[in-house]
This record gives C-alpha cells, structure tokens and sequence, in this order.
C-alpha cells in the first residue's frame, strides 16, 4: 500500500493527465527488470544515478525480453506500455520520478524476490492512481491477501494437475496468486493448471499478465478484455484469439529469419 501510495503521489505531482498506464506500466516494468538482475540493489542504483532518458531504455530493453520470450503477455499488457516510446522531456521526466518513488519506497524488496508470490503490488498501484485523492488505494479490482487466499482454499477443493481455474472478474489477478499459493503448498506446480481470466478493465487485464510472469503461472493463461455476462462463452474466444496470435507471431518469426535483418548490407 506504501509503495502505491508513493507512486501516485509522484506521478500526479508531476502535472499534466492523469493516464494511470504509465506510472503502472513504470511500475510493471520495475518488477519484470528485478526478475533479470543478479541482485535487485543493482537495479535500483542503476536507475537512480540515470537519467530519465536512460530509463526509457532500460524499459524498452525489459519489454523487448518479453517479446522475445513471452509474446502473449505482451499482447495483453500493451496498454500499459504505449508510453515507451517517449513522448517528450515532460513525460520523461514525470516517468523517471515515478521510478525513483516506487524505488525509494521499496518495490524491488517486494517485487524483486520471493516475496512477489504473496502479494499483489499492481492491483493496489491501479487503485491508487484512479482515487481522486491519489492518496489512498480504491479498492475497484483489489482483493486484500488474506480474503482470497480463503475463497480459492475452498474453491480449489482437491487440486490436480491440468485443473482449469477460472476467474471471470479477474482484475489484476489477486485470486490467480492466492489459487497458486494454495497449489504450492499443496505441492502442485502452478504451470500444470490452466489460468482463465477476464475483465472489463484493458489496464487490469495488462497488470493481470504481467503479474502472472511474476508469480510464474506458466504459459497456459489466457486472458480476455470483455464483459463475461455479456459474452458467455468468453473463455472459448480468448482461448482462440491466443492461438491465432501465436501463429501469427510464428509466421512472422519465419519470415524475419528469412529475411536475416542483421545481415543486410548497409
């Protein structure tokens, strides 16, 4: 909660529109860059002594790593990454002051270690930057730890590997991390279940995918921006719409190596 806090309050400090997917997408982009680093103070000294510049490509360099490995979740978290392609020194400069907050109130303790499987920064991060006071969390999308660790111990009931779990309010994913903190301790590996996920909310769906890197969910998660009431049979069309695009990506993968880029005379 501090640490959304301190984000909001840098972000809104810097003036100008609210656009809460970038200081969350600064955000997201801290914890995947935490993932990479030998040692987390080595992320936050770099990040600090940069300038805002600097940040902006350490974060293509983060999103370029997800591309490569994980194009799915990028698709699902690009709208919280259209800033990366920088829009002048005043948006610059508010994202590096948004980095240097969640840096300075201790993200990478949070996201950069173990501790990211029990807890959900993202969530409280997008409900801060929406509360109109930007100093308090909303708590729209947000389940608290302990609540849904207690609804997905009784709804799992006995867990077994290849079990679907759906969640068709998902928000930012705060049941997907306790359903997987129960599998853990149940000693099943999260990979073996498939993660359905749905949400009105584009930003919550983004947060969602990237936390589901996070807390090592695995590759079978598919996600979907809609209105589950309204579209019944959602998981099947998000189920299609991922395979289609990891053939697209593997087609256009063929024609890249076909056409060997890094070879072409200049």
């Amino acid at each position: 909660m501090k640490i959304a806090v301190e984000v909001a309050r840098a972000w809104h400090k810097g003036g100008g529109p609210d656009r809460p997917e970038v200081p969350l997408g600064v955000v997201a982009t801290l914890a995947l860059a935490g993932l990479t680093a030998h040692r987390k103070a080595d992320v936050a000294d770099w990040v600090r002594g940069r300038s805002p510049a600097d940040f902006l490509r350490l974060a293509r360099w983060v999103w370029r790593a997800v591309l490569a490995q994980r194009p799915d979740v990028l698709r699902m978290a690009a709208p919280i990454v259209g800033w990366l392609h920088g829009e002048g020194e005043q948006l610059a400069g508010r994202i590096k002051s948004t980095a240097d907050a969640a840096l300075a109130a201790g993200q990478l303790d949070l996201t950069g270690g173990d501790r990211r499987f029990d807890a959900d920064l993202l969530g409280p991060v997008l409900g801060a930057l929406r509360s109109p006071a930007a100093t308090k969390v909303d708590a729209q999308m947000y389940t608290p730890g302990d609540v849904a660790l207690a609804l997905t111990s009784v709804m799992l009931g006995d867990v077994k590997q290849g079990q679907v779990f759906v969640d068709d309010t998902v928000g930012t994913g705060g049941l997907f991390r306790a359903a997987a903190q129960v599998v853990r301790d149940r000693g099943l590996d999260p990979t073996a279940l498939t993660w359905y996920g749905a949400d009105v909310d584009e930003l919550a769906v983004a947060a969602a995918a990237v936390n589901s890197v996070l807390w090592q969910l695995g590759t079978n998660v598919v996600l979907y921006v809609g209105d589950p009431l309204a579209e019944p049979d959602w998981s099947e069309a998000a189920a299609q719409q991922k395979v289609q695009f990891q053939r697209e990506v593997h087609a256009l993968r063929g024609v890249l190596a076909a056409l060997d880029l890094e070879n072409t005379p200049r």
